[in-house]
């Protein structure tokens, strides 16, 4: 079945769960504001989501890529994501693209992931030793 390569053996923590409402709270205040969604890009960032959280992360390159996230320890992950965030802030003070397209294209991207966790949650029936 296409779901057990999609989904983690073990069932989601309470950390997934937390995420999941926090993308919850995250969507009505960052896309609701919005005057204009614009609807393609955020149908891309959904697709984007998706690929990213399914096949992509379960390839061989997304194991390893995860494999080694894992293995440079709280501290490591926490540089590269920081390290990724300035170049994101750097990259879009040089670059002129309207808000409303990233935060409807962020927003299909929060939109899947929170699909993605809640079919997980559905799929394992459980969340960290707590079954239904």
């Amino acid at each position: 079945m296409v779901l057990r390569r999609w989904f983690p053996e073990s069932p989601p923590t309470w950390t997934d769960i937390l995420i999941g409402l926090l993308i919850l709270v995250w969507i009505p205040l960052n896309v609701g504001y919005l005057q204009t969604i614009y609807w393609g890009w955020l149908l891309f960032g959904f697709v984007i989501g998706l690929v990213s959280v399914g096949p992509l992360a379960n390839s061989p390159i997304g194991e390893q890529v995860g494999t080694w996230f894992r293995k440079i320890g709280a501290l490591g992950r926490a540089i590269s994501i920081l390290s990724f965030a300035v170049v994101v802030w750097i990259i879009s003070g040089q670059v002129n693209i309207p808000s409303e397209i990233v935060t409807s294209a962020v927003g299909g991207f929060m939109v899947s992931l929170f699909l993605y966790l809640l079919l997980y949650l559905l799929y394992s029936g459980e969340i960290s030793g707590w079954k239904r």
